[in-house]
């Protein structure tokens, strides 16, 4: 699904934002002309302000067949990015008003993690990153091992999948923010993540939202809001 602004033009070049979730339990493109979860509603919001946004459903994503899915089966992080990378420059190839130069990514949860994955990946593709309540394959959750195994079964994958580890890798402008009080994709996950690049000495922006859970449902929504828009205002918009 690819957004454009209301008043679209094609002799202008925009800024591209991919909204990533990639979690290997769902698919988040609608099927129909109207917004259809929180992530197409912030995608085409998003357009309205002078982006082109897009979301695919990558290999490991469910609803296509189960070898589609299996794709990703014990290999969570390495086939993602390279999924969304490769639909990026097939959508630029006869779309010249997609400005390759300027791409950000947005996701939260499960998206987090793949935002993130995606700024430390595939730098040079990604130059803006916002990643909220990222998980990452080293928590010890029960929602990983349905589709990786146990860790002990499959430390190689687990390893692969991790992003503290590629810290380095950073080139960017990424921020990331989290509630304190969310139980679904544990605070210390982002304490880490900040720690990494902060150890190898690569800037990033972090937002810590006291009390907000996973969902943000309260005064941290809007927020939240406030914040995704202004950043890539501020870092992709106006580069």
């Amino acid at each position: 699904m690819l957004y454009k602004p209301a008043d679209f033009d094609p002799g202008r070049r925009y800024p591209v934002i991919d909204f990533i979730y990639a979690g290997p339990f769902t698919t988040i493109v609608p099927n129909t002309y109207a917004p259809s979860s929180s992530m197409s509603v912030r995608a085409q919001a998003m357009a309205q302000l002078g982006f082109i946004t897009f979301i695919v459903d990558c290999r490991g994503t469910t609803q296509r067949g189960k070898a589609f899915q299996d794709a990703s089966f014990g290999r969570i992080g390495q086939i993602e990015i390279p999924d969304h990378v490769v639909t990026l420059r097939q959508l630029a190839e006869n779309r010249p008003y997609m400005n390759l130069d300027r791409v950000g990514i947005f996701g939260a949860s499960w998206g987090g993690y793949f935002a993130l994955r995606a700024m430390l990946t595939a730098p040079d593709v990604f130059h803006v990153g916002i990643a909220g309540a990222p998980g990452d394959l080293t928590e010890a959750q029960p929602i990983n091992e349905p589709y990786m195994g146990l860790p002990q079964d499959n430390p190689e994958g687990y390893a692969a999948g991790s992003n503290p580890a590629l810290a380095r890798n950073l080139r960017g402008k990424l921020l990331i923010f989290h509630g304190t009080a969310d139980r679904n994709a544990p605070f210390s996950t982002t304490m880490r993540m900040s720690e990494a690049p902060i150890r190898a000495g690569k800037l990033h922006d972090l937002a810590v939202l006291p009390q907000g859970d996973h969902y943000l449902r309260d005064h941290n929504g809007p927020y939240v809001a406030k914040l995704i828009i202004s950043y890539f205002d501020e870092h992709l918009k106006r580069q």
